[in-house]
């Protein structure tokens, strides 16, 4: 996507209506219809709603059994959301180099097919033989020809025509058609031992040429993020990352921007915290990138909001509520040109991060979660 000056002034400033989505079409039934013949086949019931393909949620269903998981998908996906955003960890899929393990993802892929939902796939965190860190694998790749090896398997495992839909005759194909290079590589709690910017880009490029090469149709997102700056951050690091490697950036190997927009407990309209703080932080990297000649769309690809009662940062669930809601408004309306995607952190087991979860302790949804459907519905 392509923006000229005059809608970037837009995007920055201006709310635009958001295009109602059309009412399901004869394709879509019969699409419909051969779904529900493959959750049968497996035993499952399928998902009939149609989905906003603007709206995701950062999920963890990986990690769940085949039916339990599955159950999770067809609730987002019965409440009108269009994508999930799952990990595919590089070290539990490829413990050992060259022998794969995809029993997860299988598990994922074909849930996700029978929801009708699309994944963003996170490709991130090397196994020891890679990283040289056998202690745990949120430390980068020695080699980023080993992380873009892993990537293309995926790839080539997932994508249109891949190994897994070809063995799986019966699933009505839903290919994956975006990954992600890593989470969060400026933290080094993620990226250790150090957030390093110029060997991130020699990562992304090199992932970025595999993928591309044999499948040039797949979105890749590299990570855009403009983070405050504390402790076991990379200082300037977005804007160091432009520079490590101009060309990769204003070539068509990277397409998107990843960003993650946490704020505390700040409102998604605030303005008068520190810029780095707030919500629409988005547009430092827009403007970082604009003035790089590396103009992409933005995926927020994480973004929420705590209630844990205590901390500094938490709201209560009213609060997490509207704020939710009109963040996913702002980003459908006002920055629509701009922000391709917006997922939601988090819906997944209860256990799983709970002062941001969706879902309470005793598994009942916060009223964010009607919030988001509220938000679809509004925003069109």
């Amino acid at each position: 996507m392509v923006r000229t000056n005059a809608a970037k002034q837009v995007a920055y400033t201006v709310a635009a209506v958001g295009r109602p989505w059309p009412t399901l079409t004869a394709i879509a039934i019969a699409l419909i219809l051969v779904v529900r013949a493959g959750a049968a086949d497996f035993g499952l019931p399928p998902v009939e709603r149609q989905a906003n393909d603007r709206v995701g949620l950062s999920t963890a269903t990986e990690w769940l059994p085949q039916a339990e998981g599955y159950a999770y998908l067809q609730r987002a996906r019965a409440a009108g959301v269009g994508w999930i955003r799952e990990d595919f960890t590089w070290s539990t899929i490829e413990p050992t180099r060259g022998h794969f393990s995809w029993s997860r993802t299988d598990v994922l892929m074909r849930n996700a097919s029978m929801s009708g939902l699309k994944v963003l796939a996170i490709a991130t965190y090397a196994p020891g033989w890679a990283s040289g860190h056998y202690e745990g694998n949120k430390f980068a790749p020695l080699d980023p020809a080993d992380y873009a090896a892993f990537v293309k398997a995926v790839a080539d495992r997932y994508a249109r025509g891949g190994t897994f839909w070809r063995q799986n005759p019966k699933l009505v194909p839903s290919p994956l058609t975006a990954i992600e290079f890593w989470n969060e590589p400026w933290l080094s709690v993620t990226w250790g031992p150090r957030a390093d910017p110029q060997m991130y880009a020699r990562v992304v490029r090199a992932a970025a040429t595999a993928v591309k090469a044999d499948h040039p149709g797949m979105t890749l997102l590299a990570s855009g993020d403009v983070p405050e700056d504390f402790e076991g951050v990379g200082r300037d690091w977005f804007r160091s990352t432009l520079l490590a490697d101009p060309e990769l950036w204003r070539s068509g190997l990277v397409d998107a921007w990843s960003v993650h927009l946490y704020c505390h407990n700040l409102s998604p309209w605030n303005t008068t915290a520190p810029a780095q703080s707030r919500f629409d932080r988005l547009l430092l990297t827009l403007n970082l990138a604009d003035q790089a000649g590396a103009d992409k769309p933005i995926w927020i690809t994480e973004f929420g909001w705590r209630t844990d009662a205590g901390n500094p940062d938490s709201v209560s669930e009213q609060i997490q509520a509207q704020y939710v809601r009109e963040a996913l408004i702002r980003a459908m309306t006002e920055w629509r040109s701009v922000v391709a995607r917006s997922f939601v952190y988090t819906w997944a087991k209860p256990s799983t991060d709970p002062p941001y979860n969706l879902l309470r302790p005793d598994g009942s949804p916060r009223p964010a979660w009607q919030a988001i459907q509220g938000a679809i519905a509004s925003a069109g």
